[in-house]
């Protein structure tokens, strides 16, 4: 019996096998990428992507600092799986605490902090613009299911989209992590821990912070949740992240977050509680961002304001 087999499934993602397994020397978490993704919709993706993963939290690392990014125990490149070593308990996942209720704006700055160093830092590194060059599993994972998809669904939006994602995939800045949201990251204060890299790539960093800034809006705006907190929440992440991150609040940020949020309501993969959403506001609130020509000058400007305590 393989490891995989013995682990213990862990939940919330849908696009690799993850379980944690017990070993002599601690727990492991042993991560296989998957072909078919575990969606509704049909949705493939090459498991060969598990090493560019591998390869992107060394590189995280690197640029980020070690404490960032779990350890990497072993790796199989011949069945698209490595492990892990399971990160400290004392950090919780950053969406269960968000969704309970839990909003520490100490972590949403950390959030912002780390993101920002990491895009700046890898921006001056131009070995890593060769070595994460391909967009294979980008296109595959975000620009299909999150552009190109709704594009095709939603008519009226069409051309509006497949421009910002054009101009999106034009804008090669530094080394995007790609899944940046709050389900990928365990957090005990200002303690973080990044994970899922498996789409990391040289690009546009403007779709790391509207990736993250779309899960906060979305939770800000949950029929039974805490608007005022989360809206601090964003705060505290976007003035973090422009203190030590690139020149990237800007007219493109807001196009992009515009196309994400509507991609959570009609994309391959929507958002988990849609049922708790007012979609209506949610979707004027997209048209209004991907619409927008110029720099916001708040962050309040991605706040949902009838949502707002």
């Amino acid at each position: 019996m393989s490891e995989l087999e013995e682990g213990v499934p862990l939940e919330g993602g849908v696009a690799s096998d993850v379980r944690v397994v017990d070993t002599p020397d601690g727990p492991l978490v042993i991560k296989k990428a998957l072909a078919k993704l575990k969606v509704a919709a049909d949705w493939f993706s090459d498991p060969a992507r598990a090493m560019i993963e591998v390869a992107a939290i060394e590189a995280f690392g690197s640029v980020g600092g070690k404490e960032t990014v779990p350890e990497i125990v072993w790796v199989r490149p011949d069945e698209n799986c490595f492990a892990m070593r399971f990160v400290d308990p004392r950090l919780s996942n950053w969406k269960s605490d968000l969704m309970g209720g839990k909003v520490d704006l100490a972590t949403a700055a950390r959030v912002g902090e780390i993101l920002g160093q990491f895009h700046s830092r890898s921006a001056q590194q131009s070995e890593l613009a060769e070595e994460f060059r391909d967009l294979q599993f980008f296109r595959e994972l975000r620009v299909d299911p999150f552009f190109e998809y709704v594009a095709a669904n939603k008519p009226e939006y069409s051309s509006r989209i497949r421009q910002i994602a054009e101009e999106m995939l034009g804008r090669r800045q530094a080394l995007v992590h790609g899944d940046y949201s709050p389900k990928n990251i365990l957090a005990d204060g200002k303690d973080v821990v990044v994970l899922d890299f498996e789409v990391t790539h040289w690009g546009d960093p403007r779709f790391d912070v509207a990736y993250c800034l779309t899960h906060l809006m979305l939770k800000s705006a949950l029929s039974d949740g805490h608007p005022a907190q989360l809206g601090a929440a964003i705060r505290a992440f976007l003035d973090a992240y422009r203190i030590n991150g690139l020149s990237v609040l800007d007219a493109g940020l807001a196009n992009i977050t515009g196309c994400l949020l509507l991609a959570r309501l009609f994309g391959k993969s929507p958002a988990d509680y849609l049922v708790r959403l007012d979609t209506e506001a949610i979707e004027a609130k997209a048209i209004e961002l991907f619409a927008f020509e110029k720099a916001p000058q708040t962050s309040d400007f991605f706040m949902i304001p009838e949502l707002q305590e």
